[in-house]
C-alpha cells in the first residue's frame, strides 16, 4: 500500500526550521501532514502534536506552533 505524498513549499520548510524541525525538514513535514488530524484553526487545517499545518490538497503551504495557554 502506498501512502499519500505531500509536496512541501519552500516557505513551509523555512517556517519548520524556525520552529526547530531540522534534518530533512521537507520530508518531516510531508510525514507530519500524512499523519495529521483535521482541525479548525486560524493557523491551518491539520494538527500534528503541537504543530498546525496549512495543507491544500496535496501541498503543505505553512506550519506554525499551537499557542500555549
Amino acid at each position: 500500500m502506498r501512502y499519500k505524498t505531500y509536496q512541501v513549499s519552500d516557505e513551509a520548510v523555512v517556517q519548520g526550521r524556525c520552529l526547530g524541525l531540522f534534518g530533512d525538514t521537507g520530508r518531516r513535514l510531508s510525514r507530519m501532514a500524512r499523519r495529521a488530524a483535521p482541525v479548525t484553526s486560524d493557523l491551518g487545517n491539520r494538527r500534528f502534536d503541537d504543530f498546525v499545518l496549512d495543507v491544500d490538497e496535496d501541498r503543505v503551504l505553512g506550519v506554525a506552533m499551537l499557542p500555549t495557554q
